[in-house]
């Protein structure tokens, strides 16, 4: 009768120790974890330290669901009670130190370790498969999760590359929009520059007009005198005549001289038509000239209005270029 009790002892505690390595807390007794848990914390918070470590471990492996409670500090000082130096390196303890690694702090690499261990250590084949395929699962979902963070980083990275880009594109565009407003803005200030220019050559193409008609009139004068009539005084009667550069045309070029021989001069009235002539032919050839340098720098600011207004055209189709995807 007792070698039966002994044997059956033997094989209870042989099952014992074969349940050591299996993911702890299967026990499933949430009404017996929670009361360890209880006991636990009064024997912490009285500072009976190493029967609340106890009482605690006892808690999670009923049933792990007191991990979800606060333990204020029993899982940190439960760690450290297995990383002691002199620590038991059963297969238990290597199990329950993977298991506390994994579970209280995350530290896969060290669990995995741990687990790796205690299928070297056991002597049972099948509570060192146990082992092993727990350090197997823990390797799995650590490539997992490695895999996952670097899927993650690469996502990270291709989305910081595609703000950078959206930041370089946009301040890009902003810049060519602050350049087309500036050419617009010029464009501007030059089609008023023309259409200023542009009414100048009006007047002053009618005032050479003037001249020349005034110039043609005296000029016949001059050699017709006696067609004309007499008629309103002319404001330029007492005027010299106005010179031309590189040319003396004073009053001495008229005066009793006839530059067509053989033709009859009527002595002071003629000298006053050709005097006006002179004024009149030489105020519609500086007419001539202003003219001239009007229309000159009315095409030349055509010209840089095309070149603006195509110079904008480029910059706002490269402004409204689709965005980075």
């Amino acid at each position: 009768m007792v070698l039966v009790i002994c044997c059956c002892s033997q094989t209870m505690a042989e099952d014992t120790d074969y349940l050591q390595c299996l993911v702890i807390g299967q026990e499933a007794d949430p009404s017996k974890a929670r009361s360890l848990l209880r006991d636990a914390l009064n024997a912490w918070h009285r500072g009976q330290r190493s029967e609340a470590v106890e009482l605690y471990e006892r808690a999670v492996i009923a049933d792990h669901s007191v991990l979800r409670h606060e333990d204020h500090g029993l899982a940190m000082a439960l760690l450290e009670k297995y990383r002691a130096v002199d620590s038991p390196q059963t297969v238990a303890a290597l199990c329950r130190r993977g298991f506390f690694e994994n579970i209280l702090i995350g530290n896969l690499e060290e669990s995995m370790k741990f687990y790796e261990k205690a299928s070297e250590t056991a002597k049972n084949p099948d509570e060192s498969q146990l082992a092993a395929d727990e350090a197997k699962r823990l390797r799995e979902q650590l490539n997992y999760i490695r895999e996952w963070q670097q899927s993650v980083i690469r996502e990270n990275r291709i989305l910081r590359e595609r703000d950078r880009q959206r930041y370089i594109q946009q301040t890009a565009r902003e810049e060519l929009q602050n350049q087309v407003t500036e050419i617009s803005d010029e464009v501007e200030e030059l089609q008023e520059r023309i259409a200023f220019l542009q009414k100048q050559e009006k007047e002053v193409m009618e005032d050479m007009y003037s001249s020349m008609r005034n110039a043609a009139r005296y000029r016949r004068r001059y050699y017709y005198p006696g067609a004309f009539q007499q008629g309103a005084p002319d404001p330029t009667a007492n005027l010299m005549p106005e010179g031309s550069s590189g040319s003396d045309s004073s009053i001495r070029m008229g005066q009793g001289t006839n530059p067509y021989a053989g033709q009859p001069v009527d002595g002071a009235s003629g000298d006053v038509a050709l005097n006006r002539f002179y004024i009149y032919r030489n105020r519609a050839r500086r007419e001539e000239d202003q003219l001239a340098q009007i229309r000159a720098e009315i095409v030349g600011l055509q010209r840089r209005v095309a070149e603006r207004q195509k110079a904008g055209k480029e910059l706002r189709e490269k402004a409204g270029a689709s965005p980075v995807r």
